[in-house]
């Protein structure tokens, strides 16, 4: 999936009061926290986030596999919906995109070998 599908899905399911501009702010914010939380945790995967510019990175690609493309549209939705006080379509796209993100996480997790991390122990 691309930047600009993402943002065109997101105008085209919303009210059009926020530009590519800000929707891209909002997917930086979303790809940081998946390089972070679960691509960065994987042996032989270290992703340097760099923020899209919608002028700029309209093709480029996303972390997420399209499969899971829900992740970026429930966040972006959730975030839309929060900025307009809807609270309970808030909380739907909330849970859509827990249960996205997760299904992501246990699907990368499962495909990738996790860092070891080094234990220490009392003596």
């Amino acid at each position: 999936m691309k930047l600009r599908d993402i943002v065109e899905l997101a105008t085209d399911s919303g009210s059009g009061q926020y530009d590519a501009y800000q929707i891209t702010a909002w997917v930086n914010e979303i790809e940081g926290q998946v390089a972070d939380e679960v691509i960065n945790h994987a042996e032989g995967h270290e992703v340097e986030i760099r923020d899209l510019d919608y002028g700029v990175d309209p093709g480029r690609e996303m972390l997420v596999p399209d499969r899971f493309r829900d992740v970026y549209l429930c966040y972006v939705r959730a975030k839309i919906d929060f900025m307009n006080q809807e609270t309970e379509r808030y909380n739907n796209d909330v849970a859509m995109f827990d249960a996205a993100y997760q299904s992501y996480a246990a699907w990368f997790r499962g495909k990738h070998r996790q860092k070891r991390r080094v234990s220490f122990s009392r003596m």
